[in-house]
């Protein structure tokens, strides 16, 4: 058994009696193609004893099993190095993480406390936020929270907003875990509410170095920007003026675009392919690029129900969110495609994320290939702007014609 595990272990049991443990967190999985993604433990009693809780998080569902702390303890030593490479144990005194290499060796780390609470060991659990409100710089000069660090009531959707694509970046962490100083480009970063929340979690929470770049057209809100960014001290974070297009860069860690009207979306997608981005997040708004092309016949099986300009618009969202999902796959991406939020919060509620996954063989691109165009027949779909972009880097007369009848 290997001694920086067994150490480690023993903290885990220490924080449980001694009331310190907030939770425990297995991830950066040893086999890629395992559907177990993550492990994630917390505290519980059981008929008044100490347990530690553990969810499964598999592609599909979550498996919860209840263990003793000896149990657990014993799970643990097994797992860590042979399972998943990174664990990291919050404390309310401090943070402990184990980072293994490729050949399971491990090193233990120390950090700073990110929780002040510690779990009481209820099953009705309180959830631990990403963002904290208390003393929050870039939160109280975007009108989200008041002088006391409360939320304002009426700004509180768009805190559960950026609270929660926080949480969907937290899922994708693992993906660029190694990666330290982390490159980051928001597309279309507007006030930067997911700007900032993004530095902040990347910054203060995994304690990474990072270089973000929120790109906007509009030179107010840049400026409004760039001024937040110098009294939250983030050094590392910083606003320019252009469209996504202008922005330049060969190397990227992840890129972020919310709500990039119609065809914006694809070229930050472009974008993100060109620079090799290892995670790309974009939650897509408007798609008139293909709903203009669509033609259905009368003979189409479908016709009964799209003849409705409605549901037709609505298929053509469904559509344009498909073929960017298959084109990313064939271009070594593993994508989803999920509600962001709740209708009620937003209309615009579906994101795409994309993780580098591998190069496909030709006979593998082929194959996504043939779905890609089957599916633009079906529609009559004659060019999704994504592979446009991709197959004509250089010329970029289309986009007139593109521009003219979006019109």
């Amino acid at each position: 058994m290997d001694k920086v595990v067994l150490e480690f272990t023993e903290k885990v049991s220490s924080s449980v009696y001694k009331g310190t443990f907030v939770k425990l967190i297995l991830s950066k999985r040893v086999l890629k193609n395992q559907e177990l993604n993550k492990i994630v433990v917390r505290y519980v009693k059981l008929q008044d004893r100490p347990n530690l809780q553990f969810v499964y998080k598999y592609t599909r569902q979550d498996i919860t099993k209840n263990f003793t702390v000896e149990e657990a303890a014993n799970m643990l030593n097994e797992i860590i190095g042979n399972n998943f490479l990174n664990v990291i144990l919050y404390t309310t005194q401090e943070d402990w993480e184990i980072k293994c290499n490729n050949k399971g060796v491990p090193k233990l780390f120390k950090h700073k406390p990110s929780f002040s609470e510690a779990s009481d060991g209820s099953h009705n659990k309180v959830k631990q936020r990403l963002i904290e409100t208390k003393d929050n710089v870039y939160l109280k000069s975007l009108g989200i929270i008041d002088q006391k660090g409360e939320i304002i009531p009426s700004m509180s959707a768009k805190f559960r907003q950026v609270e929660r694509f926080v949480e969907i970046i937290d899922s994708l962490s693992d993906s660029i875990a190694d990666c330290n100083p982390l490159k980051i480009a928001d597309m279309g970063c507007g006030k930067g509410y997911l700007t900032f929340a993004v530095y902040d979690y990347f910054c203060n929470v995994k304690e990474k170095i990072v270089d973000m770049t929120g790109l906007d057209t509009q030179e107010t809100l840049v400026k409004f920007c760039n001024n937040t960014a110098q009294k939250a001290l983030f050094q590392g974070l910083k606003f320019k003026c252009g469209n996504i297009n202008d922005y330049k860069e060969d190397n990227l860690d992840m890129l972020i675009a919310l709500h990039a009207c119609d065809t914006a979306t694809d070229d930050a997608l472009y974008l993100g392919m060109k620079a090799n981005s290892k995670v790309i997040v974009v939650a897509p708004c408007c798609h008139k690029q293909i709903r203009n092309q669509m033609k259905i016949s009368e003979n189409n099986v479908l016709y009964p129900a799209l003849q409705y300009g409605i549901l037709l618009e609505r298929q053509a969202e469904l559509i344009t969110d498909s073929l960017r999902a298959l084109i990313l796959n064939k271009y070594g991406y593993k994508t989803k495609i999920f509600e962001f939020v709740e209708y009620d919060n937003t209309s615009k509620n579906i994101i795409i994320t994309a993780e580098k996954d591998k190069e496909l063989s030709k006979e593998e691109q082929d194959k996504i290939q043939k779905q890609i165009d089957a599916l633009k027949n079906k529609f009559g779909i004659k060019y999704h702007y994504l592979e446009q972009l991709i197959e004509n880097p250089v010329d970029q007369s289309w986009r007139i014609y593109n521009a003219q009848c979006a019109r």
